[in-house]
């Protein structure tokens, strides 16, 4: 509750500005997540089921907290995308305004909204000011210069992992929070934060099922049931149903093209300690990006025919001489680098291509041809089953990007389909880049001889006469 008056009476006087409303209040099953919100907890993780309230319950929070201290706060969604569509601009069918101006009224506000940043001001006392941005997690190395004091983090299974480390020094810098909610997605970077955290003084752990909250009835629940498993067939359909409504950790992502080859290889022991042979050479395997990140996969050849998967690296905003550098920094030698179609296109920073810098640089390239989702797809669900994959932290990245690439279902007249095309989002680039190891895995070799000299370092050449007609361009 927020007055004018710096003195705070226990009951709101005439005249008084109270946030939230009189007529608002957590429900019995949200209140301990509530206490934990009142109470600052730094670090708070809430896994509950679909239709919850989370989102009501932590832009309540957020408004709060913009009101209390001066500061910047972003509420942020898997993608820029789906917060203009789901919160900035949802209206609330019963009273048919906007979701933003019945959690921030006007009342609250210092000024006009900012509609294409998406940002409201909230007055403070003595005349402050906050800021609340809506932002993707897509988004979120695009935001230079931005310092939060509190970030929260909506559907956080669905939201890009690498988010949480450019986001958390930030938020420790400025003495702030971190609130992470979401629906369980199976055995995700959810998973892995909810048992390394759950227990230690600085943060708060919650997993709310339908079954401890009873938000839905036996009935309904039923319901849910037999609409999934019309969507998605029997098996499926229970287990997104349990995972939904009671929190279950088991992995399933409706319309993922290579969750099941995957957890074969878990059964199978094929994640396991790998260190890389040096007398082996390595393919490396890109998708390439610049606005979007260039994706690379590292893998050996063994000579009983295994591949064994090494490494993995995802580059954000860089150019490949910006690269060249880590990618010559590893521990091996190399046999050839693999490019898609687009390696022959003019490379962003640079009047050349990206084929020319790999190639001057010392490295072998090869080029894949232009193929289409039709083609790759089958391509790497056929390589999986000859990998073996290393259990390092940038591999187990790789591998939720393979996990989570998926399409969509959809409902035409009671009949189901899923669409051909694959949801394209932060999983994309490492499943590319997978797409482009597996056009060339039938002709990959073990026992390539290293090369008779050392790659060059491109940055130690005369640039001016490294390409034909041109330098860097800056």
């Amino acid at each position: 509750m927020y007055a004018e008056s710096t003195d705070m009476p226990d009951e709101p006087r005439e005249g008084d500005l109270v946030y939230p409303p009189l007529t608002w209040n957590p429900r019995p099953d949200q209140m301990a997540v509530w206490d934990d919100l009142q109470r600052h907890v730094p670090n708070i993780l809430v896994v509950a089921h679909r239709r919850w309230g989370k989102d009501e319950l932590f832009l309540t929070d957020c408004a709060l907290h913009a009101m209390e201290e001066p500061a910047n706060y972003w509420y942020m969604l898997p993608e820029a995308a789906h917060v203009r569509r789901s919160i900035w601009e949802a209206i609330n069918p019963k009273t048919q305004l906007r979701r933003i101006d019945e959690l921030f009224p006007i009342a609250i506000r210092s000024g006009k909204i900012r509609e294409n940043e998406m940002v409201i001001p909230i007055a403070c006392a003595d005349g402050k000011e906050s800021l609340v941005q809506f932002l993707g997690s897509d988004t979120y190395n695009k935001n230079v210069g931005g310092s939060p004091k509190g970030v929260y983090l909506s559907e956080w299974a669905l939201c890009d992992p690498k988010a949480l480390g450019y986001l958390r020094p930030i938020v420790g810098e400025n003495h702030g929070f971190l609130r992470c909610f979401t629906t369980a997605r199976g055995k995700n970077h959810v998973y892995t934060m909810m048992q390394e955290n759950d227990g230690k003084p600085d943060w708060a752990v919650h997993v709310l099922p339908n079954s401890h909250t009873h938000v839905f009835s036996e009935p309904q629940l039923r319901s849910f049931l037999e609409e999934n498993i019309q969507l998605y067939g029997a098996e499926v359909g229970q287990a997104l149903t349990e995972q939904e409504y009671e929190c279950s950790f088991d992995q399933i992502v409706p319309g993922s093209f290579y969750l099941d080859l995957l957890l074969k290889a878990e059964r199978e022991g094929r994640m396991l300690n790998l260190a890389p042979r040096r007398d082996l050479p390595v393919y490396a395997a890109f998708d390439i990006g610049f606005t979007d990140p260039t994706a690379i996969w590292y893998v050996q050849v063994k000579e009983d025919g295994w591949i064994d998967v090494i490494d993995y690296d995802e580059f954000a905003r860089a150019s490949i001489p910006e690269m060249i550098p880590d990618i010559k920094g590893k521990s091996w030698y190399y046999a050839a680098l693999l490019l898609p179609h687009d390696g022959p296109h003019h490379e962003v920073t640079s009047g050349t291509t990206t084929e020319r810098i790999l190639t001057a640089a010392g490295f072998a390239v090869q080029i894949m041809p232009r193929t289409d989702d039709a083609t790759q797809i089958p391509s790497v669900r056929t390589l999986l089953p000859r990998c073996r994959f290393a259990q390092t932290p940038t591999v187990q990245r790789g591998l939720e990007c393979l996990r989570h690439y998926h399409n969509k279902a959809k409902t035409d007249g009671g009949k189901v389909s899923w669409s051909p095309k694959p949801v394209h989002d932060w999983s994309s680039h490492g499943a590319k880049a997978f797409a482009t190891l597996a056009y060339f895995a039938p002709e990959l070799r073990s026992g390539v001889q290293p090369p008779k000299k050392a790659v060059k370092d491109i940055f130690e050449r005369d640039q001016s006469s490294a390409f034909e007609g041109g330098g860097w361009m800056r």
